[in-house]
């Protein structure tokens, strides 16, 4: 027994400890980067789904709306104030209320230019 213990010396003892301790350090902080970038793949795919998505969560007269209001001069709505069409969805695609209410608004200030000028 006292024969193991000489062979066993304190710095070959610390030398397995501390390699083991950098071992460690490494696994967990390589499994914390690996749990990120997993992460940052699936918020990436999950918005490029929601894009392609996105005209079926709009009701479909919501979505013409947007889609006219974006790509030609045509007002599709008088009432700057009504609220958007959104589909039975529990969730809508909060980009494309923003982008309605922007459009709305943009059309509120055209109507008021337009009646200044005329009054």
């Amino acid at each position: 027994m006292t024969d193991i213990l000489d062979y066993i010396s304190t710095w070959s003892a610390l030398k397995w400890v501390v390699l083991v301790l950098i071992a460690g350090f490494i696994g967990q902080f390589g499994r914390m980067m690996a749990e990120a970038i997993i992460a940052r793949v699936r918020r990436t795919r999950a918005g490029k789904k929601m894009q392609r998505e996105e005209p079926a969560l709009l009701g479909g007269a919501a979505a013409a709306e947007i889609s006219s209001v974006e790509h030609s001069s045509a007002r599709p709505s008088a009432d700057p104030v009504q609220p958007p069409a959104v589909a039975a969805s529990p969730l809508p695609d909060k980009k494309a209320l923003k982008t309605l209410a922007k459009a709305r608004k943009k059309e509120a200030k055209e109507a008021q230019k337009e009646a200044r000028e005329k009054g």
